[in-house]
């Protein structure tokens, strides 16, 4: 059996029993009002590192944080040196698409892995999938192709490049099908030769006293505290 057989016959072990709890987690937390969310950031002069691209969800492109140089990507790449390139899209999982299209970018991360391939980075951080947990919960099998999709299609077309994978987070208690989603995306990422670095584990790094007021994503402290636990993960 594939290593992804595997993780589709583990994630569906794990997510038995907690359909109800799911949904009702995906709807609180859901996205969807940050779509809009604009990624664009002029890196200061001097910087001029290597290209770090992130691609990821609204968490990703700065939703919650008081100014874009305080999001999560942006203090990880301004303390490696890095030059940003951030693609997070609202409302967009590794498998989800943004409902949204009227306004913003649509594609779920697989759609954003040729732009970022063509932006020749030294650098890529792919994170999140809370957007995904409905489908996950409802019939893992489809998020679990569609993250290893992700991962092995940026390895053929970036051979070279150091590739990090970040899991979702959780507000307070972490529920059973973001521990099995993690797992999924660790062993994806370990597929594809890449780095993995959990939010949830072993400590949940977002308390709920880091959600920004909409209750939905996490304000300055969140995003310092997902920059310092990527940080700490990096080798």
């Amino acid at each position: 059996m594939s290593a992804k057989s595997v993780s589709i016959a583990a994630a569906a072990v794990l997510v038995l029993g907690v359909v109800g709890a799911g949904l009702y987690y995906d709807s609180a937390r859901n996205d969807d009002a940050a779509a809009d969310v604009t990624s664009t950031y002029t890196p200061p002069v001097g910087a001029g590192g290597p290209t770090a691209v992130f691609i990821g969800d609204s968490y990703t492109s700065g939703a919650g944080a008081s100014e874009l140089d305080k999001r999560w990507t942006t203090l990880v790449a301004a303390s490696n040196f890095w030059t940003e390139k951030n693609m997070g899209i609202g409302s967009t999982g590794y498998l989800t698409r943004s409902p949204d299209c009227a306004t913003s970018p649509c594609g779920n991360y697989e759609s954003v892995v040729a732009d970022a391939v063509a932006a020749k980075p030294q650098v890529v951080f792919v994170s999140g999938g809370l957007n995904d947990m409905t489908a996950f919960v409802d019939d893992p099998a489809p998020v679990v192709n569609a993250i290893y999709t992700t991962f092995g299609t940026l390895r053929a077309g970036l051979p070279d490049a150091r590739i990090v994978a970040v899991g979702p987070t959780a507000a307070g208690d972490v529920p059973p099908f973001i521990t099995a989603y993690d797992s999924v995306v660790r062993d994806a990422a370990a597929a594809a030769g890449a780095e993995f670095i959990s939010l949830t584990d072993p400590v949940d790094v977002i308390t709920e006293d880091m959600l920004a007021p909409d209750g939905l994503h996490v304000d300055d402290e969140g995003h310092a505290a997902i920059a310092a636990r990527v940080s700490a993960g990096l080798k």
